[in-house]
This record gives structure tokens, C-alpha cells and sequence, in this order.
């Protein structure tokens, strides 16, 4: 494993060699230079709305986000993890930057309780969701990343009780060479080694098109010795995308393996792991097909995930305590949808394999069947309103039942409300039901945990400006949660019997449309997010329910100072339930010019010292 992680290294720079060396063929189908993609949030279409005819971003009947890659290349960050920190009502608390280990939270869940997908193939890991995050994309891959806040198990089933974030990747062949290359550093030194703390990262992409097929292939990584103790983390990853036409339908491939190893002081176990170090590498492949057949446009999925998680208790002495757990999901689903005399109807099936084989959680595996439907109906262009249900059966929990509905009605030519309601799940891991340490006790009684979600807002887009804001309520019962008694004793899964979270969310984007200024605003954007939650552990100390946002506010803002010259500042605030709370504020100084670019970035400008999750500080300035 240790040398095809070196061969990855050494693959990345011959293909930057070899790219570099076939530059020329960049010169097609590029973009002039200080021109911009205009940013037009409310044509945008959801990859989301798989089963049904799609629906433009504007009647869209929930609490939706798009971040294109537009928005993402001003934004001061190298991972897809730190680009997730500029949405609001997302929660990302990493325990080590640059995507080392981040748990994603959506308006006050759990990080179990949102689902991740890649081109719509589900993330969800049966170890834990830990490890959802650890993704075998590249940022500069990334089309679009699509944000649907609420219940979303109508749409994918369990576990995405409350959201779904779907990372859409770029059509292949359309960088046709990419090369990038970073360095930073935060001017510290390693109080046991003396030496400074440094990070260095690259990318190379090769795409072609032919008239009937498109093929991407990436390599990157990501190398740094930390900012504190036993920080160090290591990331390759490499994949590859393709698109192929075959008579009147397409198919989509997307294979890809990312190796993470990072130093984990005071991850899981504080303070006695500070020599910790765990180790994961995930791999994920799909194929889907799209073919019309008469009315009807059929749609089969077939994927499958595997995960290795390596976890050592002290890298001195790995005989100590080690953790060895080989996770794999495969699935198979098929779509089908059709326009009908009331709008549109679509049917599905699924069926999806989960299996462990770990040292501490011993040998598991469940089986997930599902079928749905659901129907739109398409009472005017201005007005719409959705039925349908998702029914899930599990081999250890039995039947679930997910229905919901949305309507969303155009009251105005800019201003559209909605609503909607929805019934969602989500399934213990095999870490809640069976894992065993001197602080951890898994609970094999566990229930899984179900709720209601409603909410309703509205949204106003005009003119380059867009705006939303929305409430919402969600009421859960069997919710989980480590919990435990006293600081001595060991944390332990437990249903509660009531949870309820409510908030509301207001966001606000507004983006010129001539871009070729010399001088001039670019892009403002602001959002605050205010949740309040009722959760009662008794006497019971809590592990994660009290580490939601109370409050987030997030505002970014880019203007040109030349044709060649960009400048965004972006501002985070958030609060805590448990009172912790920290802003920052980041900066980003971009310049184009023609096939070349260059960034510099700096990283909480004020140095403020914070912390995400656990007792884990984080960077300060970098």
C-alpha cells in the first residue's frame, strides 16, 4: 500500500510533466481572459431531482444551495470540505483542516443524520460517519455542489433525515489540461522537532472528447507536517470520469481512490492519544446508464464503496491498541420517469449491500430494499405541487415508511413561496451498535431514529439579486446520542425520546452581470442561520447534541481592482449551544491571465484561537 501511495506521488508529477509539454491543446474552447461565467442561481437545475422531469432552482420546494465552481474558485480554500464551510446553515467541525477528518452537519443534526453523495452515489459509510468526508474528488472537478436542507429520505432513503449534499462533478473532457500547484505555511515551529510547519498540494487533470464519448483523468495530493503536535496529514487521490453515447441513450463512469493518513492527537480518546495516527482509503465506482424508451426515460445505477480505516492508538507502539475495520457498500437502483397528463410521474427500485469486517466490530452485514414513487403535478407554470413515498426494508430494522410532499407556487415573477413536509430515518452503524474501548460501549439495543421535518419560505430572484429565507421545525424520537454519567465513565449510544430542532434561515447573493469593469463590485453575498434546540439528557453528560450552531452568520464579497486582479474577503461567524463561539475572517487575492492563474490565500487573519469539534484547536493564522 505504501508504494503505490509513492507511485501516486510520483504519477501526479510525470502527468504534470506530460501536461505541461501538451499545453497547446488548451488553447481551444477556452475562456478570454477577465471574462466570467455569468452566476444565474435560479437556472440552475438539480442533479437531485433524479426521478422526476427536472425543476429549475426558482420552483424548487425546499431550502436549496448551489455553489458553483465559479463561486468556488474565489473562495480562499484547496479542499471540497473548506468550501462547504461558506454555506449556511452547513456546519463543518473538522478536527484537522485541508479535508484530514470533518464531520458535516446540516441546521442542527447529527453528522450521521446528512447524507453525502458524488454524482448522486451515496457516500454513507456502515462503519460510521466519520468517514462520509473522505471523498475521492479533487475541488477543481467540481461543477456545482448541490445543498438540500430538510428531509431528504423521501428522495434517498435512510440516513438522510436531515439533508443531502450532492457533489457534481464537471462533464468529462471539459478541462482539457488542468495543472495546479500550492504551498503555504502558518510560520510556526514543532515545539518537539523544531521544524516549521509547512503544506504543499498539487493537481494535473487530462481531458478529451471525441464526438461520442468524453474522458477526465485527475491526480492530486495534499502533504503537510500539521500546525501543532502530531498534526501531520498525507492525502493522494486519483480518478477518472467518462461519458459515452451508445445509440440514443449515455452512459457515466466515474471510478476514483483517495488515501488519507493524518496524525489524530486528541481525536477520540484525549488526552491519552496524542500519539495517535489513523489511516483511510476509500474507493468508489459507478456506472449509470439514461436511455428513452417511448415515453418513459429509464435511468439504472450501479456503484460500490469501499472503505479501510486503520486506526493506532500510539504510532510508537502499535501493539498497544489498534483498530482494523474494512467497510464495502454496493448498490444497484433503477429510475424511471415519464410526463404525464398531470405532470410527472416517477417509480424506482433499489437494493443496496452493507458489510463490515472489523477487529472490534466483528463481522456484519445488512441488506436494503426500496421502492417508491412519486408524482408532480403541474397544475401551471406558476404553480406545482408533489406527492410520494419512499418504502425502505432492512434486513435488522424491518420495514420504514418515508412520504412527503412540497408545493411551491410563483406569486410573482420574482418571488416564489413553497412547503413542504417529510417523514425521515436513520440507521444505527455498526460503531453505535458494537464498538469497545475503555471510553466506548456500543448499545446493540439501538433503535433507529425517525422524524418529521416541515418547513416553508420564500425566495426573490431579480436582476442579479437573489434572496431566501425560510423556517423550519424538525421533531425527533429515538434520537442518539453518546451520553454518559460522569467524566470517569465511558460514553454509550442511547435513544432519547424526543428531540425537536427549529430555526430560520436568510440568505442573500448578488452578482453583476458585466463583468468587465476595471474597477468595481463583483459578487456580495450574506446569510445568518439561527436554530434553537430542546434536548433533555436528564442528568446524562452529551458527546454531540450540544455542539450544534445556535448561531452562523457567513458573508463573502469580491470586487476587481483590474482586469487581471480579484479580491474576496470572507467572514465566519458561529455560536455554539454549548457557548463556544469564534469568528474569522479569510481572504483570497486571485489573478487570471489568459491559461495561466495565481492565488494568494490567508487563513483567519486575526490568528483567533477556536474549536470545531471536541477539544481539538484549530489552525490559527495561515
Amino acid at each position: 500500500m505504501e508504494s503505490l501511495k509513492i507511485s501516486m506521488k510520483r504519477l501526479f508529477f510525470i502527468a504534470a510533466a506530460f501536461i505541461l509539454g501538451n499545453s497547446l491543446l488548451a488553447q481551444k474552447g477556452s475562456i478570454p481572459a477577465g471574462s466570467v461565467v455569468p452566476i444565474i442561481l435560479p437556472e440552475v437545475e438539480f442533479v437531485s431531482e433524479k426521478r422526476l422531469e427536472g425543476t429549475g432552482f426558482s420552483l424548487q420546494a425546499r431550502n436549496a444551495t448551489v455553489i458553483t465552481a465559479e463561486m468556488i474558485a474565489q473562495m480562499p480554500v484547496t479542499t471540497v470540505q473548506e468550501a462547504l464551510q461558506y454555506i449556511n446553515g452547513v456546519d463543518l467541525r473538522q478536527r484537522g483542516p485541508m479535508g484530514a477528518q470533518a464531520d458535516l452537519t446540516i441546521i442542527g443534526s447529527t453528522f450521521e443524520q446528512v447524507l453525502i453523495l458524488v454524482n448522486g452515489i451515496p457516500m454513507r459509510d456502515p462503519q460510521t460517519g466519520h468517514n462520509q468526508m473522505n471523498l475521492p474528488v479533487s475541488l477543481n472537478q467540481i461543477a456545482r455542489i448541490e445543498v438540500m436542507m430538510g428531509s431528504a429520505s423521501r428522495i434517498y432513503g435512510a440516513n438522510a433525515m436531515a439533508g443531502a449534499i450532492n457533489i457534481v462533478t464537471k462533464s468529462p473532457g471539459e478541462d482539457t489540461v488542468y495543472v495546479q500547484a500550492y504551498a503555504g505555511s502558518n510560520f510556526q515551529s514543532d515545539t518537539a522537532t523544531g521544524k516549521q510547519y509547512f503544506l504543499t498540494g498539487g493537481q494535473a487533470s487530462l481531458g478529451f472528447k471525441t464526438n461520442k464519448t468524453g474522458h477526465q483523468v485527475d491526480v492530486s495530493f495534499i502533504e503537510t507536517n500539521g500546525y501543532r503536535y502530531n498534526s501531520q496529514n498525507s492525502q493522494q487521490r486519483i480518478n477518472y470520469t467518462g461519458r459515452i453515447e451508445i445509440g440514443t441513450g449515455k452512459m457515466d463512469v466515474f471510478a476514483g481512490t483517495v488515501f488519507n493518513d493524518f496524525g489524530a492527537n486528541n481525536y477520540y480518546a484525549a488526552p491519552a492519544d496524542k500519539s495517535a495516527t489513523e489511516s483511510l482509503n476509500t474507493v468508489l465506482g459507478g456506472i449509470k446508464y439514461e436511455q428513452k424508451t417511448g415515453s418513459w426515460t429509464l435511468r439504472p445505477i450501479l456503484y460500490t464503496r469501499y472503505n479501510h480505516d486503520d486506526y493506532i492508538f500510539n504510532k510508537y507502539k502499535p501493539e498497544l491498541y489498534r483498530n482494523n475495520h474494512y467497510g464495502t457498500a454496493a448498490g444497484a437502483e433503477l429510475h424511471a420517469r415519464k410526463t404525464n397528463s398531470l405532470g410527472s410521474l416517477g417509480l424506482g427500485l433499489e437494493s443496496r449491500m452493507e458489510q463490515i469486517n472489523s477487529s472490534n466490530l466483528g463481522k456484519h452485514q445488512r441488506n436494503l430494499y426500496a421502492i417508491y414513487a412519486d408524482q408532480r403535478f403541474a397544475i401551471s407554470d406558476r404553480f406545482q405541487f408533489t406527492i410520494g413515498a419512499n418504502g425502505q426494508y432492512n434486513t435488522d430494522f424491518g420495514w420504514k415508511f418515508y412520504p412527503g410532499a412540497e408545493v411551491s407556487a410563483l406569486v410573482h415573477p420574482s418571488l416564489t413561496a413553497y412547503a413542504n413536509s417529510g417523514l425521515s430515518n436513520r440507521l444505527p452503524t455498526y460503531t453505535d451498535l458494537y464498538y469497545m474501548d475503555s471510553r466506548n460501549i456500543g448499545n446493540e439495543n439501538l433503535k433507529p431514529e425517525s422524524a418529521i421535518n416541515l418547513e416553508g419560505g420564500f425566495k426573490w430572484s431579480r436582476n442579479g439579486l437573489y434572496a431566501q429565507v425560510s423556517g423550519f421545525v424538525r421533531e425527533s424520537s429515538n434520537f442518539i446520542d453518546f451520553v454518559r454519567d460522569s467524566i470517569s465513565s465511558p460514553w454509550q449510544p442511547q435513544n432519547f425520546s424526543n428531540v425537536q430542532v427549529k430555526g430560520i434561515d436568510f440568505r442573500a447573493q448578488y452578482s453583476m452581470r458585466n463583468t468587465d469593469d476595471f474597477f468595481g463590485l463583483k459578487m456580495l453575498s450574506a446569510g445568518v442561520t439561527y436554530l434553537n434546540a430542546n434536548f433533555d439528557s436528564g442528568e446524562m453528560l452529551s458527546k454531540y447534541a450540544m455542539e450544534h450552531l445556535r448561531l452562523q452568520i457567513i458573508g463573502r464579497i469580491t470586487v476587481k481592482t483590474s482586469s487581471l486582479f480579484s479580491h474576496t474577503f470572507s467572514v465566519r461567524y458561529a455560536e455554539r449551544f454549548n457557548s463556544a463561539e469564534f469568528g474569522l475572517l479569510d481572504y483570497r487575492l486571485k489573478f487570471n491571465h489568459k491559461h495561466f492563474g495565481a492565488f494568494a490565500d490567508i487563513t483567519n487573519i486575526f490568528d483567533r484561537k477556536y474549536i470545531e469539534s471536541g477539544i481539538v484547536e484549530m489552525p490559527g493564522r495561515w
